[in-house]
């Protein structure tokens, strides 16, 4: 594990969105601007941007950061992005980037607004998963149009993420992050749209109020769709929508997270409907924690939600289930029981109704509120 200065302040991430495959939206020559909630406060600010799974190269200018005053307006004047100097950056299929530092304070649970201007190039890497409304303009270059204006500037709606993947914050004393890696359930499909009532969000918030030694980051590693084992195929060297296998992905959504101290696994859903046995999920389970155990101060498991199963399928989820309450903490630091608060008393097997969202497999706001009250914070690393 990486040593800790426990005096010197250091890079934390404070928003993530793991990227995946997008389908493109035709921005090109219009003007993004992306809203996203800060789980964490800092002195600083720097943005991280993907074009993992672009298929061409990508090139923007006029970045900016500003803090959100009333969507999508920003107040004070938004700050320039620079990214190794330059205001526009070109990011070729498969790379990563990073701003530099932008000197702008920022308090937890604030939003910001970042805007760019797409030169060239189709965006065809982001989030499909947003829950958060963001803006686009009509064709052309508004980054330097008036504040007060910015509701005619910025027409058109989206609650995709595109390009941005991550906000960076220098806290000013010492921070660690907790990750949550899962599937649509983590991602927070079925809460309410622009509430942040997913259970990282519904987390990060406990921690927040907690605050003093208990206070964390919460970044949510969630794909909506993605397996721990496996991932399907759209089409032959084609990556899916619904992102690589956990077990690929933990290096880069999870390993690589600036100020990363703890995990937590909320995943496996979509293997079993897959059809994956019990034991099958188990071994990937207790694999997925030993190789963060090397990075990670504490890996934590979790009990796999009830609703949307075979008969058959739902007998391996149980048995999934049993081995992480009774024998998880052979592999896991502590163990949460996500499951029981949100299962329907007459039948176990299904979501009681009033943590259903309507679908049968994903909660509401009052089921992603009591995953998170679930979580017990004092078995985080916290400040520490």
């Amino acid at each position: 594990m990486p040593e800790h200065n426990i005096d010197q302040p250091e890079w934390v991430g404070a928003w993530y969105a793991a990227p995946t495959p997008v389908i493109s939206a035709n921005v090109v020559g219009r003007t993004l601007r992306q809203i996203v909630r800060v789980a964490a406060g800092g002195q600083q600010v720097r943005l991280r941007l993907s074009n993992r799974y672009g298929s061409e190269p990508v090139s923007i200018r006029s970045v900016s950061v500003g803090k959100l005053l009333r969507a999508p307006a920003v107040w004070p004047a938004p700050q320039p992005v620079r990214f190794q100097g330059s205001h526009a950056l070109t990011i070729l299929p498969g790379q990563d980037a990073i701003s530099d530092p932008i000197a702008l304070g920022i308090a937890a649970m604030r939003s910001l607004a970042i805007t760019f201007f797409v030169e060239r190039g189709e965006i065809t890497n982001g989030h499909g998963v947003g829950l958060e409304t963001s803006y686009i303009s009509p064709l052309g270059d508004y980054t330097a149009a008036p504040e007060d204006a910015a509701w005619m500037h910025y027409p058109l709606q989206t609650s995709a993420r595109w390009l941005l993947c991550g906000v960076d914050v220098l806290p000013a004393e010492p921070l660690g992050a907790v990750v949550a890696i899962g599937s649509s359930v983590t991602d927070g499909v079925g809460s309410t749209h622009g509430q942040h009532g997913s259970w990282p969000d519904q987390l990060a918030a406990r921690l927040a109020v907690a605050g003093g030694d208990r206070l964390m980051a919460v970044l949510n590693a969630g794909i909506s769709g993605n397996q721990l084992i496996g991932q399907g195929s759209p089409g032959e060297g084609m990556p899916p929508l619904w992102g690589e296998p956990g077990l690929a992905r933990l290096e880069w959504d999870v390993l690589a997270q600036p100020g990363v101290r703890d995990l937590i696994i909320h995943i496996g859903s979509n293997d079993l409907r897959a059809g994956a046995s019990a034991d099958q999920l188990i071994a990937a389970l207790q694999q997925l924690a030993t190789r963060a155990r090397g990075v990670c101060r504490r890996v934590l498991g979790t009990t796999i939600l009830p609703g949307g199963y075979t008969p058959e399928q739902n007998a391996q989820r149980e048995r999934v289930n049993a081995w992480v309450l009774e024998q998880g903490r052979t592999c896991f630091d502590a163990v949460f029981d996500f499951a029981t608060p949100l299962c329907d008393p007459a039948d176990h097997a299904l979501l009681a109704p009033m943590c259903d969202s309507g679908d049968g497999v994903h909660p509401n706001d009052e089921g992603y509120r009591r995953m998170a009250e679930a979580v017990d914070i004092r078995q985080l690393s916290g400040r520490a």
